[in-house]
């Protein structure tokens, strides 16, 4: 049943009855959504135990951190873009790399949106028509060159693939943080303190406007689309060289064997009066 509200300055008095009950307490505050926010405190008369926290999160927020007792969600992306940067560096000391350590980085941080056999298909590709333009490619069979240019070709399309899905899932989606922990997601962040004090644990959220994810998205997107140009046509020029398809040449079983010209053999004029011989 409801019960009226009644205030004592900073505090909600509740009238109880003897025996097991419920009690159901709310209240908003009028207060604008900023970088940093978490829960009220909150004090009871009491300790508590099984504390249970869940802080609802609009579509409209990039959540970035977020903090709590220690069973709760836990930002992954961060770890994960880390990974990335020392990917990028890895990649770009390479001799004879495809692409640059700052190319690398930027790449790297898109494709985190995207899944990681999807992210390793890309990176792929780039060994591949490095490959491709290498005199080694050259000597292959014909039979071999053949099945190689397939499979570019193949790979090809999965990478122009897998980049497409990275930017569309930036611009129209909501971002990939990994949120995980206590059965939290990208809106719901729960988490849970066995035991607690008078005072119930605070809970706090670190976000921005979803709009600034889809800024930075979107200039990611241009850079992508430029490189994207100039990738395929260096990819094109070394598919095409050599030759797109090899047509496999039949061993001559037989050798034809030419036959020698007669040799000319010079004989001296005819002395006068002698008859010339045949």
């Amino acid at each position: 049943k409801d019960v009226p509200v009644r205030r004592e300055g900073g505090r909600v008095v509740v009238p109880l009855q003897p025996g097991e009950q419920g009690l159901s307490i709310s209240w908003k505050e009028a207060r604008p959504m900023g970088f940093r926010d978490g829960n009220a405190a909150v004090r009871l008369p009491v300790e508590a135990a099984n504390v249970m926290t869940t802080a609802t999160v609009g579509e409209d927020r990039w959540v970035l951190w977020a903090t709590g007792p220690q069973r709760g969600p836990a930002v992954r992306f961060w770890g994960m873009l880390a990974l990335s940067l020392l990917g990028a560096v890895a990649l770009g000391r390479i001799p004879r790399s495809p692409l640059g350590t700052w190319a690398w980085l930027l790449l790297l941080v898109g494709l985190t949106q995207a899944p990681l056999a999807g992210a390793v298909v890309s990176i792929g590709w780039f060994f591949v028509v490095r490959w491709r333009g290498e005199d080694s490619f050259g000597g292959l069979r014909p039979w071999m060159h053949n099945v190689a240019q397939v499979f570019m070709a193949c790979l090809t399309a999965a990478m122009v693939g897998v980049l497409i899905f990275a930017v569309a899932a930036g611009l129209l989606g909501s971002p990939r943080m990994f949120i995980l922990g206590n059965d939290s997601t990208q809106t719901a962040l729960r988490w849970f303190e066995p035991r607690s004090g008078p005072v119930l644990p605070g809970c706090g959220v670190w976000s921005v406007s979803i709009w600034w994810y889809r800024l930075l998205m979107l200039l990611w997107a241009l850079w992508l689309a430029w490189s994207l140009l100039k990738w395929l046509a260096a990819a094109w020029k070394a598919f095409a060289t050599g030759g797109i398809l090899r047509r496999a040449v039949a061993k001559d079983e037989a050798k034809a064997v030419v036959p020698a010209a007669p040799a000319s053999v010079s004989q001296p004029p005819p002395l006068p009066g002698e008859a010339s011989k045949p």
